[in-house]
């Protein structure tokens, strides 16, 4: 008797020990959406260069068909960014230093904050460190466009699934190194928070430099291309819910109702509400109908309050180097 408990302890622990490496070796459950959601004639044209299905391989490794969005860069007026004066206001930043930290003008506020945290950004007559200041080791500045601010030149490749697939993890959207939320309808990059004035963007770079935001949400990157880090079809809700009057984003039309505004890199829609809705995810989805899909779908939505107002994760598989230039 005591042997054949012995072996039933035995059996009994050995499938136990199979069915836990059959679950940890199980691929992840995967939901396809049956309908190609992006469409051609939600682009703007002016700016779209070229439209097809490619072959392209997911962050998972597996190969599906997408679609290759070319756009020309720099499809809007950007700016303005950094003020020559300390109490002049023109731009806006999202400041993470120990004084006066959090979403605020590039102002007197600001500056005094970042002096006090040991930064050197600021003359004693109120003359601010600006990109096309004099270049000084001890000093930080205030960042701008290079010259010339608009590489009209540029194109942006963008590849997004045709169909997409939602995993059951999410994908967080990085907040150290230069990763995409999507993309809007101009073929402008979203990307996730912008980087830290406090520390630096990373890659060896110290901080107490100031990537200023126009009053959009975006900023030129190093290679010249306008890039958003707020989603600005809805950033004057976001000033407004935040006290900020003194600017208002007047490039980019602000949008009414419930308006598409992007795909995600993902491929499921971007959509904006004029009323935030109640059932939103983790990743500011949600399942429903919509103007464009009114047998309903998955679509992330921008935020009229949080700063930054994309959303921070996304629920499908992207594309493995998705974007480029």
């Amino acid at each position: 008797m005591i042997i054949r408990k012995k072996i039933i302890i035995v059996a009994t622990v050995g499938i136990l020990c199979s069915l836990f490496i059959f679950m940890a070796a199980s691929p992840e459950k995967r939901i396809v959406v049956g309908d190609e959601l992006i469409q051609k004639s939600f682009f703007n044209s002016t700016a779209l260069i070229s439209y097809k299905k490619v072959d392209c391989t997911l962050e998972d490794g597996s190969r599906v068909d997408c679609y290759e969005l070319v756009f020309n860069s720099n499809p809007v007026n950007q700016g303005p960014y950094c003020p020559e004066k300390i109490d002049e206001a023109v731009s806006l930043t999202i400041y993470d230093g120990p004084h006066n930290p959090g979403f605020q003008l590039v102002t007197r506020a600001l500056f005094e904050a970042m002096e006090a945290d040991g930064f050197d950004i600021v003359e004693d007559d109120g003359e601010v460190h600006g990109f096309d200041s004099e270049q000084r080791s001890d000093w930080d500045y205030c960042l701008g466009p290079k010259a010339p601010p608009r590489d009209i030149g540029l194109e942006l490749t963008f590849l997004i699934p045709a169909i997409p697939i939602m995993t059951e993890t999410i994908s967080v959207v990085s907040t150290t190194d230069f990763d995409l939320v999507g993309l809007t309808l101009d073929g402008i990059p979203i990307a996730g928070d912008p980087p830290s004035i406090f520390d630096g963007p990373g890659r060896g770079i110290p901080g107490g430099n100031i990537p200023a935001l126009d009053p959009c949400g975006g900023h030129p990157a190093p290679a010249g291309y306008y890039h958003l880090h707020f989603i600005p079809e809805t950033i004057n809700k976001v000033l407004d819910a935040n006290g900020i009057t003194e600017v208002a984003c007047t490039n980019i039309s602000q949008a009414s109702g419930t308006q598409i505004i992007g795909f995600a890199k993902d491929g499921f829609p971007i959509y904006a509400y004029d009323e935030e809705p109640l059932d939103l995810d983790e990743c500011r989805g949600r399942n429903a109908s919509t103007p464009e899909f009114p047998n309903g779908t998955y679509h992330y939505v921008a935020s009229n309050k949080l700063t930054p107002n994309a959303p921070d994760c996304i629920k499908g598989l992207a594309v493995k180097r998705g974007f480029s230039f």
